[in-house]
């Protein structure tokens, strides 16, 4: 294979540029390599191509990528208004005449990848570093075949045409929802198309997935309905159902957003509406007006302090609440348990010897420690309510089913922000703790949180219930892993988001962001050139930016690409009804 185009250059300089981080508090410096190609109108120089350069090191070449590049002549260097009119019109005339002579060149701006590249009896290698590239040797640019086989899977998914290189962008679905995925740009530029395929695509390569996603804009139903049809699903909301499929069809293409795209076919989609009704797709959803409370180790540990607190509570009492948090703490090292579980039966053996420790004791019957322990054992005990409404719990035992015949894709439409944000809290509670009670890997569970920024917000509130959904969230991204729950967010402004949460995404997809805060995070998070972010700026919709730390490509290179159009895929869909 060969690795390299006949194109040279030369790298003339190095530059360090300096700036504060987005938050302020420190600065960070990223290095510009400075290269001369000959000038060539057909120079296959562009934004995203790979170029190496020899090293200090023998037989070993640092990888670096093209951020920007510009024509220029030797004559036009030192033009400024200083000249007088007349002289610079001739200067500029010749320029504009000899711009295929010795004289010109193409100046290219590259930064490192952090990758070096050793070439030993044909024998290709990289690894992660860096070694100082040798001032004015020869620039290598990488041809489309060693590029592709250098960063992408050959068995990967594509989702897309890599710009610049008419190559297919390979990505492995896979890892990139171990590790979560975020999405994120301005209104505008496909988020919910490129959403909707990442999740099309999931389903089709990875059987034993699930994806619930959580949709306040009312537009995925009809973005995935062929899928929704296809397979066993759910379409859930908090309204109440229509009585027969005519009214199904009219009020959900009433009430959904239509793409622009697709306004030729609402027959069509009405009566894919029509489908989900007559396959017993439709549920309503059963919220108590108060919510879902469970008793965790965390709120059982907080109890027990406030009595021992509490200066009503007797004396002679408080050592024996104080043996019950050490009993506690005990349980949970030996049980690797967290504050967020939920407090189950297992503790009774630790209720009734602290209990029979206080009446050893001789403490009186009303006494506040019997009081508590008898609360705690009741609570324990009761029966479950059960009840013949579709609730969270009912859903997240659908969501957890692992039979062949169990519903893959559930999406759960609630235009109203709390109620959305109540759902999230308690839907990932319900199945964490399902998950812990009875371990499985399988099935795995992709959580879609559209409009990221009402659900894990910088600043959240008890009242409107921002403060449950993202400690819900940052929960599922810290601990969902190893419990084969992972999630994709996607949102407009990283500014306004839990910044714990944005920790534990590995592969990102980025488009236009007017903010130069969030292009800076995004630069800082990867260590990815500023001039290159900033080039999303110019990005068309559709046009994207993964950069993935070893999850959805092979190595963390910045990848920019086409996306395939969801929307097409549904047209064909559509075509055939």
């Amino acid at each position: 294979m060969s690795l390299f185009i006949d194109t040279e250059g030369r790298l003339r300089e190095i530059k360090v540029f300096t700036r504060p981080t987005a938050d302020g508090r420190g600065s960070i410096s990223f290095r510009t390599f400075i290269i001369e190609f000959p000038f060539n109108r057909n120079i296959e120089i562009d934004t995203g191509k790979l170029l190496a350069v020899e090293t200090i090191k023998e037989n070993k070449y640092l990888v670096l990528e093209v951020v920007d590049y510009l024509p220029l002549h030797y004559a036009m260097i030192n033009l400024d208004g200083t000249i007088p009119k007349e002289l610079r019109d001739e200067i500029m005339r010749r320029v504009e005449e000899s711009w295929n002579s010795n004289e010109s060149w193409i100046e290219t701006y590259a930064s490192p990848v952090g990758y070096i590249m050793e070439i030993n009896d044909n024998n290709i290698k990289f690894t992660k570093g860096y070694i100082p590239p040798l001032l004015g040797s020869k620039i290598k640019l990488f041809t489309p075949k060693a590029y592709e086989k250098f960063i992408f899977y050959e068995d990967g998914e594509n989702i897309g045409k890599v710009v610049n290189e008419n190559i297919d962008l390979k990505i492995s679905l896979r890892k990139a929802i171990k590790y979560h995925i975020g999405v994120f740009a301005y209104t505008g530029s496909g988020k919910s198309n490129l959403t909707a395929l990442l999740v099309r695509k999931a389903l089709e390569s990875i059987q034993e997935l699930k994806v619930i996603i959580i949709d306040v804009s009312m537009e995925y139903a009809v973005l995935l309905l062929d899928q929704l049809v296809k397979l066993n699903s759910r379409l859930i909301t908090l309204d109440r159902l229509p009585n027969n499929e005519i009214d199904a069809g009219r009020r959900l293409i009433r009430t959904h957003v239509i793409p622009e795209e697709l306004s030729d076919f609402k027959e069509e989609i009405r009566k894919a509406f029509e489908a989900l009704y007559t396959q017993n797709k439709l549920r309503k959803l059963y919220i108590p007006p108060q919510g879902i409370t469970y008793l965790t180790y965390g709120y059982l540990i907080e109890m027990v302090r406030s009595q021992v607190e509490d200066k009503y509570v007797a004396t002679a009492q408080k050592p024996f609440f104080l043996m019950l948090l050490q009993q506690i703490d005990k349980l949970m090292r030996e049980k690797k348990m967290t504050k967020d579980d939920i407090v189950d039966d297992s503790i009774n053996e630790i209720l009734n010897e602290v209990e029979l420790k206080a009446r050893e004791a001789n403490l009186r019957e009303n006494s506040a420690i019997f009081s508590f322990i008898s609360a705690i054992k009741s609570y324990i005990n009761q029966e479950p309510v059960t009840s013949e409404e579709y609730d969270i719990e009912t859903l997240a035992i659908e969501a957890l089913d692992n039979s062949s015949e169990s519903a893959r894709l559930f999406i759960v439409e609630s235009p109203n922000m709390d109620d959305a944000r109540m759902i999230v809290s308690l839907l990932i509670e319900q199945i964490f703790m399902r998950r812990k009670r009875s371990y499985s890997s399988s099935p795995t569970i992709l959580f879609v949180l559209d409009e990221a920024q009402e659900f894990i917000p910088f600043d959240t509130k008890q009242k409107d219930n921002s403060e449950a959904s993202s400690l819900a969230v940052e929960k599922l991204l810290r601990h969902g892993r190893k419990y084969y729950l992972h999630g994709l967010i996607s949102t407009q402004r990283l500014a306004y988001l839990n910044t714990n949460v944005l920790q534990q995404i590995h592969t990102y997809f980025v488009s236009t962001l007017p903010r130069p805060y969030d292009r800076q995070l995004i630069a800082e998070t990867f260590g990815v050139s500023d001039s290159l972010v900033e080039k999303t700026l110019e990005f068309d919709v559709g046009q994207w930016m993964i950069v993935s730390f070893k999850a959805a490509l092979k190595e963390d290179i910045p990848v920019i690409f086409k996306a395939e159009n969801n929307i097409d895929k549904l047209k064909e869909w559509l075509k055939k009804k």
